[in-house]
Order: C-alpha cells, then structure tokens, then sequence
C-alpha cells in the first residue's frame, strides 16, 4: 500500500477561532475519505487527525515536527481541493518539502 500524506488547511481557514478545529478535522476527513473512495490500495494520512489530541497552543511546534515526519514517511502528497486551501502556507511548505524529497503529489479532479 502506497501511503498518501493529506495537506489541509488550517490555520488559513476562514472561520471564527473557536470553529477552527473542528472545520479542520472535518475537511482532513472528507480528504481522506476521498482518498480512499478513489484510489484502491492507498493509504491516507492527516497530521490534522493523527494529532486532533494535541492543544494547538501548547504542541503547535512538536505537532508541525511530527506532521513533518508524516510527511518524510510518505509515498505521495495529496493537497487538499478546499476553497481555503489556496491561501495556506502551510500546505505551501509541505508541498514544497515533498518535491525536495521526491514525494510525487497526487491529483484527483474530483469536488471536495
């Protein structure tokens, strides 16, 4: 199985603070389930998900380090499709991170 890093926005989404997470943890979710609708053998990966335990204040660093780790472990980079997205920095950085390391980014041209 070929594993697929999810990039989502986060911080760059265009809602109240207190929404922030939960409208991340959602959008990381559709991603994934997107991914695994579409895509047979394929395993998604969310740094949103896989660290929705943490508190954003206190473990933003050791959350963007792991994320990161996702990311190095990872067969592909899928970015995700919402309106949002475009303004993330975030997802800028990690993209730009996975052409470093040869990470092949995964495109589907399907509506979030």
């Amino acid at each position: 199985m070929a594993i697929v890093y999810i990039a989502s926005p986060y911080k760059a989404l265009a809602v109240r603070e207190s929404q922030r997470k939960a409208q991340a943890i959602s959008i990381a979710t559709q991603e994934c389930l997107k991914i695994m609708r579409e895509c047979e053998g394929f395993t998604p990966v969310s740094p949103i998900l896989q660290f929705s335990y943490l508190d954003e204040e206190k473990h933003r660093e050791i959350a963007l380090k792991m994320g990161l780790d996702l990311l190095k472990a990872s067969d592909y980079i899928y970015m995700s499709t919402h309106e949002d997205a475009k303004y993330s920095q975030g997802m800028q950085e990690e993209l730009a991170l996975a052409k470093k390391l040869g990470i092949k980014e995964l495109t589907l041209d399907l509506p979030l």
